[in-house]
C-alpha cells in the first residue's frame, strides 16, 4: 500500500484580516447571510463582528470573565457560553429566552468551544484546565433539553461534522488525538468513538477545527504554529505554516467560503501576527456554519 506524505506549505501568504490583538481569539464564524466575520476573544470576555474592514465588539460579558465560545442562531442572534450559563441573544444584541443552564460546577470547570450541529443543537465543551477528567461534552436541543455526550476530558475543543452529518469530529485538546463518531443527526446520538488521527505530542496540541465541503478536516495546532489538512481518511495530507505559534481555530468565510480566517492568541514575543485573525485565500471552499435552533 502507498504511504502518504503530507504536502508542506512553508511560507502560505497569509494576510491580516482583522488586527485584532486579542490575547485568546476563538472559534472564527462566517454569518452568510450578513457576509459578516463574528469571533470570540474568550480571555477578554468579548464577542466581535467584522466586516473585514471595521472591527465591532457586539457582545461583552457582563462581569468581565472570559466566556468560551459564541455561534450563530437560525434567528440571527447569538448563543454565548459564558462563564455559567449559555445566553441567548436576539438579531439586536437583546436576550429574548432565559439563560440555558448546565449541570457543572462552574468553580471547577468553564466552558471551552462548542459547535451547532446539522438539525440545529448546540454542542459545548467544558475543561478543567490542567486538571484531567473533569472535561465533558454537551448537547443543548433547540427547547433547552440538556444532554451529557462524553465525560473524562481534559479540554473539549474542536467539533465539526462531514457534509453528510453523519460523522462527528472531535478533539479533546488533552491528548494528542482527533476522534471520529457516527453520528445520528436525527436523534443526536454518538455512536462508537474512533480514532481519526493521531499527534506527535512534541509538534504541538489538536486545538479548534473545521471541515470544508469535500469532507477535509482542518485542524489548528496550538504552540505548532501549523495548521494540518486531514482528508476524510484520517491521512495527514497538507502542512500549512501559520505566523504565529498559537493558532487556535480555522473556518472558512467569504463571499465563495473560499478563504480560510484563523484566529490566533498572543505567543512569543517577536510575533507581529499573534492575536490577529488571519487569512489566507483559495485553500479550499467551506460549508456555511449550522446555526442553533433554539
Amino acid at each position: 500500500m502507498a504511504v502518504k506524505h503530507p504536502t508542506s506549505q512553508a511560507n502560505p501568504p497569509w494576510h491580516v484580516a482583522v488586527p485584532a490583538a486579542a490575547e485568546l481569539g476563538e472559534h472564527p464564524l462566517w454569518d452568510v447571510r450578513r457576509q459578516r466575520l463574528f469571533w470570540t476573544d474568550c480571555a477578554a470576555g468579548t464577542v466581535h463582528c467584522s466586516d473585514l474592514g471595521h472591527d465591532t465588539v457586539v457582545w461583552t460579558a457582563p462581569d468581565g470573565a472570559p466566556i468560551g465560545v459564541s455561534l450563530l442562531r437560525a434567528c440571527g442572534g447569538l448563543a454565548i457560553a459564558t462563564h455559567e450559563h449559555i445566553v441567548l441573544l436576539d438579531s439586536d444584541g437583546r436576550a429574548d429566552r432565559a439563560p440555558i443552564e448546565l449541570p457543572i460546577d462552574t468553580a471547577a470547570v468553564r466552558f471551552n468551544d462548542g459547535s451547532c450541529d446539522p438539525a440545529g443543537r448546540l454542542l459545548v465543551g467544558t475543561t478543567g484546565g490542567e486538571a484531567d477528567g473533569l472535561g465533558e461534552l454537551f448537547s443543548v436541543d433547540a427547547d433547552g433539553r440538556v444532554r451529557r455526550l462524553l465525560g473524562d476530558l481534559t479540554e473539549a475543543n474542536g467539533i465539526g461534522w462531514s457534509p453528510d452529518g453523519r460523522s462527528m469530529y472531535f478533539v479533546d485538546s488533552g491528548r494528542p488525538v482527533m476522534y471520529v463518531f457516527d453520528y445520528d443527526a436525527a436523534s443526536g446520538r454518538l455512536g462508537e468513538r474512533k480514532e481519526f488521527a493521531r499527534i506527535d505530542p512534541a509538534l504541538g496540541y489538536l486545538d479548534g477545527l473545521t471541515v470544508d465541503e469535500a469532507g477535509n478536516v482542518w485542524v489548528a495546532i496550538w504552540d505548532g504554529g501549523r495548521l494540518h489538512r486531514y482528508p476524510p481518511d484520517g491521512q495527514l495530507c497538507d502542512v500549512i505554516d501559520v505566523p504565529v505559534s498559537r493558532p487556535t481555530c480555522p473556518a472558512f468565510g467569504g463571499g465563495d467560503l473560499g478563504t480560510v480566517y484563523i484566529t490566533t492568541a498572543r505567543g512569543e514575543v517577536g510575533e507581529p501576527c499573534a492575536g490577529h485573525v488571519l487569512a489566507l485565500p483559495g485553500a479550499g471552499r467551506g460549508i456555511a456554519p449550522h446555526r442553533f435552533a433554539g
